[in-house]
């Protein structure tokens, strides 16, 4: 007897795959062979913290650096700010006007107020007078010395040029003329014992490591014996 063939074709036809597609099965493929094993991966990890290791006294050295550029800027601009005001002072004879220590009552809060009332704003003042760390609000001139990032010296239109104008507050100068010390307070804003930025009677403004600052005493400058105590 025989049998009838009761073979049917199915009514759905299986489509056929996509270029596309096969090209993604493709990559899979050869991403599963390619893939790092545990090993490698903690090598590649292991090598880049060694060179970020490496790296990052460089990075934190030029961080360092690019502040201290900014506070040298924001001291050249208070002097110039204070020059200005000091040739007003001998051309009109204002005794409010001039050097801090040639105003009729030298202080630091009459510094700050003659400076904000024609030669800058607030604002201005209050940016200058920061630094990391020691950051003012802009909408009140500072009353007193120790709200501000630097020290200030009544220096007077007599002093010499080497002399010290300002200087940041986490250095602490000690002695007068040219025989000055230098000490640094690692827990002081705004760069605690990695340095300081001054700037002198003349317009010089240099930004100091400590070595640089303990080993060359004359890279300092000097003060004045009048002008030895910072303005409060």
């Amino acid at each position: 007897m025989l049998l009838k063939n009761t073979f049917r074709p199915s009514p759905y036809k299986i489509s056929s795959i996509s270029t596309a597609e096969l090209g993604l099965v493709k990559f899979f493929l050869l991403m599963k062979k390619n893939a790092f094993t545990l090993l490698e991966l903690l090598i590649v990890i292991s090598i880049i913290a060694i060179l970020v290791s490496l790296a990052l006294p460089h990075l934190s050295s030029a961080l360092l650096k690019g502040e201290m550029l900014q506070t040298l800027s924001n001291e050249r601009q208070l002097y110039l700010a204070t020059q200005a005001m000091a040739i007003d002072a001998n051309t009109s004879g204002t005794p409010n006007l001039g050097w801090p220590g040639d105003m009729a009552s030298p202080s630091f809060e009459a510094w700050a107020s003659a400076l904000c009332h024609g030669y800058l704003s607030v604002s201005d003042f209050c940016k200058l007078c920061s630094a990391p760390g020691v950051v003012l609000p802009v909408d009140k001139i500072p009353s007193t010395a120790h709200e501000i990032a630097l020290t200030l010296y009544p220096l007077q239109e007599s002093s010499d040029a080497n002399d010290i104008f300002l200087i940041t507050r986490n250095a602490t100068l000690q002695g007068s003329g040219t025989n000055l010390s230098i000490g640094f307070d690692a827990k002081t804003k705004p760069y605690g014992n990695k340095g300081c930025v001054l700037i002198r009677r003349g317009g010089d403004a240099v930004s100091l490591l400590p070595n640089q600052a303990t080993n060359n005493p004359r890279a300092l400058g000097s003060l004045g014996a009048s002008a030895a105590t910072p303005l409060q």
